[in-house]
């Protein structure tokens, strides 16, 4: 089974996803949309793909019963409508991070998702990472116990995209939509998708507005940090930076009742290295060391194999395609960074600590 793509949007993000595509193998590019027509012509004759399936309008490509999927490529501010314009049509959706740049068009394309029964998966790459995907496995199994306090952090000391990215009429908000999502939503994804109930935060962009390259340009965040509480009492700070004096804002960590653990590494910090961690380790083709071997230790692993992790999550979207399966990562889980990011401008803006909350879909 070949799956068949069309592809809105033909900015730099579209290359990663076109070549993710034909690198996994299964799919095939059969049309283009892009507003301007010399870059949809441009992109399509790269791709292999018949100027007569070369559009301006995503509604008159979605008219092709030869596309089985979406691949959406636009800014953030632009990921609502063919999302759900695609959904409607009976098309599975990939699309890229974040979700959307506001909380109601990331309602609107969940709510589209589960309509249409059809798959919507955000390209959150960095989910994909083995690392990742062991703590995860570590905490479902409940030797964390309770978490009651996590840090989900990444940094770039000065790190500041251009283009679309800087203003708000595109990107919709700056280094937290654009990368503290990743972190963001990978927390969330390990810790089970806790349910976030309020927020306090600030953002601020000092550092850009002294450089000449963005001063009076950029109008959105270079900074952002937030608390947030979840309904099962847990607590997360949250921190990103595009720009910031210092070269990191820590690791990213969770803290249970039973033991810890760093999402980095990763690394496990207990009053002893167990037997269901023992297990785990063997089934998962691992090593562990544990230093001390008895008693409170410290325990690092091994062995995990070399991922790249766009390759993965396309891989995973072919297969659930394929298997009529739901989304590997669960749009009604990723749409909580949509919550809790919303949570973070309004508590910013009337700077106090702001209640949020998770519709029903």
């Amino acid at each position: 089974m070949t799956i068949r793509v069309g592809i809105v949007g033909t900015g730099g993000i579209s290359r990663a996803h076109q070549r993710s595509y034909m690198q996994v193998g299964g799919f095939e590019i059969v049309a283009v949309c892009d507003i301007i027509k010399s870059k949809a012509n441009e992109a399509a004759d790269q791709w292999g793909v018949p100027r007569k399936h070369v559009f301006t309008s995503y509604n008159k490509m979605l008219e092709m019963d030869e596309i089985d999927t979406v691949s959406v490529c636009t800014y953030n501010q632009g990921h609502r409508r063919p999302t759900v314009a695609a959904l409607n049509a009976g098309k599975h959706v990939f699309c890229e991070k974040p979700m959307a740049a506001t909380l109601p068009d990331a309602t609107a394309m969940v709510r589209a998702a589960k309509a249409s029964g059809k798959i919507l998966q955000i390209g959150i790459h960095s989910t994909f990472n083995p690392r990742l995907q062991f703590a995860k496995k570590v905490i479902d199994e409940g030797m964390l116990g309770d978490i009651y306090y996590s840090e989900s952090a990444a940094c770039r000391r000065r790190g500041n995209p251009a283009r679309t990215f800087i203003y708000k009429k595109t990107a919709g908000a700056g280094a937290i939509v654009d990368i503290g999502v990743y972190n963001m939503h990978d927390s969330l994804y390990a810790m089970g998708y806790p349910k976030p109930v309020r927020v306090s935060a600030i953002t601020e962009d000092y550092i850009s507005q002294q450089d000449p390259q963005f001063r009076g340009i950029m109008d959105v965040e270079e900074f952002g940090v937030a608390w947030v509480r979840f309904e099962n009492g847990g607590v997360m700070v949250f921190k990103i930076s595009w720009a910031v004096h210092q070269d990191s804002l820590g690791p990213s960590f969770c803290l249970g009742k039973e033991a810890g653990i760093s999402l980095n590494g990763p690394v496990v910090y207990a009053d002893a290295y167990t037997n269901d961690l023992k297990k785990l380790v063997k089934s998962e083709g691992l090593t562990a060391e544990a230093n001390p071997p008895e008693g409170m230790t410290t325990i690092q692993f091994s062995g995990f194999k070399e991922v790249n992790v766009w390759q993965a999550q396309i891989t995973a979207f072919r297969e659930a395609v394929k298997a009529d399966a739901p989304s590997p990562i669960p749009p009604e889980g990723v749409f909580l960074t949509n919550v809790i990011m919303d949570g973070i401008f309004r508590s910013h803006e009337s700077g106090k600590e702001v209640s949020v909350r998770v519709p029903e879909f």
